[in-house]
């Protein structure tokens, strides 16, 4: 396999760490938030030079607090470069009052963002709805969004949160958690347990790219945190699964299974999604181990998930999994873990097996009666994600015969060694970035390889432009990750999944051989929601008239719209 999948497979190259030119301007410009001396010898910061001869620097609207920020930046700058700290005075660092526009497109550099330095805990700053009455009103899908700043529309979205609302003492006083991701900024992460009083309690992370001095500076700041890094056994894998654990003071605990990683960027600039699990108690005294697992299995699933990573750093972790009720979940847990796989060996922590299997046993969809009537194929597959792997010179190479095998699947057609059925696959045109709030920048979280797709321009398709006008998020570049089955009209699923896996073999599995075997790459974690779980026939995504039931939180718009003729995916 070529060399570039090592870092172009999962999707998620870091702007700063991975691909900035020596003296390039941080693309942040005076609202950096970054503190890593990594950071400074990568990107260059003007606004510093103003300071430095005694200039005023003017700071963008409604964020004084930023102040805070610099002193911290010019700290990291003098141990660099032996630079003089200047004196930052009231009348030499000022809040703006003015905003600045483009065209009536506002500038992303010069828009106040949410985030908010460490001085006051938003717990006691908060006005709206606390996020346990969040939970409550988003019940029973538990699916959020994250809030994109530059759009205030989603702000006021009944299911959108930031980060550190995970940990609103609403939802329980938290003992201690557990974080495992591709990405972290240990400094941001901080900052965001900060805002809610938690930055003492103590935190396992597990990470899949190697931050430049963080075990340095956890070890010498951060004694209440512990870390691992996961690199996978096969050499182009990665640690890509997005998963949170929360232990509170009774020892239950809850669940959230993301497609962000743990920095700054994610959080702000990018569609992304999560689900939330419901609190799932302590088992009473009487009960086993093996209790309190529910209809899906959740529970089973996540602790073969964790074990599989063979880590002690992981015991506690699993033992309190393994005391709790999760009983109330209703979600499947799909995950992904380096190796051979096969559907025989059940959970299969291999996406293309678990999906078909469950898929083959839950799925229920319209039988074809008569020559007019919606039949299966009629039900089409959509495929949305912020990445693409290598998929071969044809559809049918693995698109076609591996992935649309799994998908396609239900319960009258069990794992098809082909089908009819229609897979579309969403993802950003060049167009999409370049009209992003961000413009160029804004394609920082799809790394689809110009070189991958000269290979399979049959790809194009099958591709349709990222539009979410809905919700006020077209602008906003996908980071999140969904697959889904939609009715004809466009008004229901048949079952929705949300995960950190891509469209690439590396996340979901390889071609299935004459074993039945699969080969996973990566560490992959998602979210099967499956209406009969739900007590639903499926998932009312848009109301008619006749309708009463909730309605499934859905990101993007549909009908779908395919690309034009002279459109091209953004690639990099």
């Amino acid at each position: 396999m070529d060399a570039f999948l090592k870092r172009k497979n999962d999707e998620e190259n870091s702007n700063d760490m991975k691909k900035a030119k020596p003296n390039e301007t941080c693309p942040h410009a005076i609202k950096c938030y970054r503190r890593n001396p990594h950071h400074f010898k990568e990107y260059g910061h003007p606004h510093y030079e103003l300071l430095q001869k005694g200039e005023p620097l003017e700071l963008p609207p409604n964020y004084p607090q930023q102040k805070q920020i610099i002193m911290e930046q010019l700290e990291v700058l003098k141990s660099l470069r032996g630079l003089q700290k200047p004196a930052m005075e009231e009348n030499k660092v000022k809040a703006s009052t003015s905003t600045s526009s483009d065209g009536g497109r506002q500038s992303t550099r010069q828009k106040t963002t949410s985030y908010i330095p460490n001085s006051t805990p938003s717990s006691k700053m908060h006005n709206g709805p606390s996020m346990l009455e969040k939970l409550e009103k988003n019940a029973p899908y538990n699916l959020f969004f994250s809030i994109i700043p530059d759009s205030p529309q989603t702000v006021t979205h009944q299911n959108t949160i930031t980060f550190h609302e995970l940990l609103c003492p609403s939802l329980g006083d938290l003992k201690c958690s557990l974080q495992m991701n591709f990405m972290i900024d240990i400094a941001w992460l901080m900052e965001q347990y900060e805002k809610m009083g938690q930055e003492k309690k103590p935190l396992t992370i597990l990470y899949g790219d190697e931050f430049p001095d963080m075990k340095k500076y956890i070890k010498l700041k951060l004694p209440n945190v512990t870390e691992q890094y996961v690199k996978p056994k096969d050499p182009f894998g990665i640690h890509h699964s997005k998963v949170g654990i929360y232990v509170y003071t009774d020892n239950s605990l809850r669940v959230v299974v993301s497609t962000a990683n743990l920095y700054y960027e994610d959080w702000n600039y990018y569609n992304q999604g999560l689900w939330i699990s419901p609190r799932c108690p302590v088992l009473d005294a009487a009960q086993s181990d093996v209790s309190g697992d529910g209809p899906t299995n959740f529970k089973t699933s996540l602790i073969s998930y964790l074990n599989s990573y063979e880590l002690p750093i992981l015991k506690q972790w699993i033992d309190y999994i393994k005391r709790a009720d999760f009983s109330a979940v209703r979600v499947h847990l799909v995950a992904s873990v380096p190796g051979h796989h096969t559907a025989a060996i059940r959970p299969s922590n291999c996406h293309l097996h678990r999906v078909g299997e469950l898929l083959s046993k839950h799925c229920s969809l319209p039988a074809k009666t008569t020559p007019t009537s919606e039949g299966p194929l009629s039900w089409g597959i959509i495929a949305q994600s912020s990445s693409i792997g290598n998929l071969g010179k044809a559809p049918g190479d693995w698109l076609r015969s591996t992935l649309l095998r799994s998908l396609a699947s239900h319960k009258d057609c069990k794992l098809p060694s082909n089908s009819n059925a229609t897979i579309s696959v969403v993802y950003p045109t060049q167009n999409n970035v370049l009209g992003s709030y961000y413009g160029p920048l804004g394609g920082g979280c799809l790394p689809y390889s110009k070189s991958a797709h000269e290979k399979q321009k049959w790809l194009k398709d099958y591709l349709h432009e990222w539009r979410a006008d809905d919700l006020s998020r077209s602008r906003a570049m996908p980071h999140i990750k969904t697959y889904c089955r939609v009715s004809p009209c466009t008004t229901k699923l048949a079952w929705y999944l949300i995960t950190s896996a891509n469209m690439s073999k590396a996340a979901w599995g390889a071609n299935i051989n004459k074993m039945g075997k699969s080969y996973v790459r990566s560490y992959e974690v998602g979210v099967l929601f499956i209406p009969s779980n739900f007590n639903e026939t499926y998932f009312q995504i848009k109301l008619t008239d006749s309708d009463s039931q909730n309605l499934f939180p859905f990101v993007y718009d549909l009908p779908l719209t395919s690309y034009k003729k002279e459109d091209e995916p953004w690639c990099n």
